[in-house]
């Protein structure tokens, strides 16, 4: 019988080990209207349902600052099912009218504590202050500030070429300083240009800690000028030369660049270019590896216009 107690004993303490702690995903308030009879009750929901680890409240923060309210023992009774949520009753102290708690818990793996926003308010996790987004050369810069950094996780920008179908381009993360500080972010969208397209679309989304999703304005930017109507590039395929030609109704200087589909240069050209027909060649283009290229032309450092190459 020892041995048999031993063994169970042993079992429960290799399986406690194992048991990750879990953070909470949200949390709702019953204010004398739950199953805590005339006390506070706090309902946590955890992902998953039941967590493998039931965890103990020991204290609450609000934006730094610690509350006065304590709770009894979870009652993880009516944690199963879709629906599920853990159950605390106050023993004393008031709830905080906050919208996002940090809470530490306690369980058999120690001390944690997690940021938990409440269900019942549409709480957003930053405040958007601006954004812009503008050509750059042959570049589009991307640029936000925000503010009330409470629980976001990670910005992505989105882009799209016809205003409604948006992919993400790039994933960066927030710089997690006070929810008071004002952030700023940016990225240059080098590849925008390389697309055939007039016009470009963008939008910053922001998702939070829980997996929520909230969206800045759109943005739109052109991308081609007015300067140049249209260019033809020969011969295409091409092997050693390229000549790109194009109408202009300015004088200035032009620029024509060649990329490869990585975004790299790989032949580039500046000349003077005149009102009406102007051509450019580029040279000594033997050498590169069969494959796809882009020609790029730019106005007066203004993105003019471009046309997709083959090297055979």
């Amino acid at each position: 019988m020892k041995l048999l107690s031993l063994f169970a004993a042993i079992i429960f303490t290799a399986f406690t080990g194992m048991a990750q702690s879990t953070c909470a995903t949200s949390f709702k308030v019953n204010n004398g209207n739950g199953t805590c009879g005339a006390a506070g009750e706090l309902r946590l929901t955890f992902p998953g349902g039941c967590p493998a680890l039931v965890p103990v409240i020991d204290s609450v923060l609000i934006n730094g600052v610690k509350s006065n309210v304590r709770f009894a023992l979870p009652d993880a009774s009516k944690c199963g099912g879709a629906n599920g949520y853990i159950s605390y009753c106050v023993t004393s102290g008031n709830m905080p009218p906050a919208n996002v708690w940090n809470i530490f818990f306690r369980d058999a793996q120690g001390v944690f504590n997690c940021t938990v926003v409440s269900s019942t308010t549409n709480v957003l996790a930053v405040k958007f202050l601006s954004f812009d987004a503008a050509l750059v050369g042959n570049s589009v810069a991307c640029k936000w500030s925000v503010s009330e950094e409470t629980v976001n996780n990670h910005y992505e920008l989105e882009r799209s070429y016809d205003g409604k179908t948006f992919a993400s381009i790039a994933y960066i993360f927030s710089q997690e300083n006070s929810p008071a500080t004002k952030n700023d972010y940016s990225f240059i969208d080098k590849s925008a240009t390389s697309q055939s397209k007039k016009t470009a679309f963008y939008r910053v989304k922001e998702v939070d800690q829980q997996g929520r999703i909230s969206y800045s304005g759109v943005m739109s930017v052109k991308l081609a000028a007015s300067a140049a109507n249209s260019i033809a590039t020969t011969p295409n395929p091409f092997k050693e030369t390229i000549s790109v030609a194009f109408q202009s109704s300015l004088v200035g200087k032009g620029e024509v660049k060649l990329v490869n589909m990585t975004g790299q240069p790989v032949g580039y050209k500046t000349t003077k270019i005149n009102k009406g027909t102007n051509t450019v060649q580029l040279e000594n283009l033997g050498s590169l590896p069969t494959g796809i290229y882009v020609a790029q032309l730019s106005i007066n450092g203004v993105f003019a216009g471009n046309q997709k190459l083959v090297k055979n």
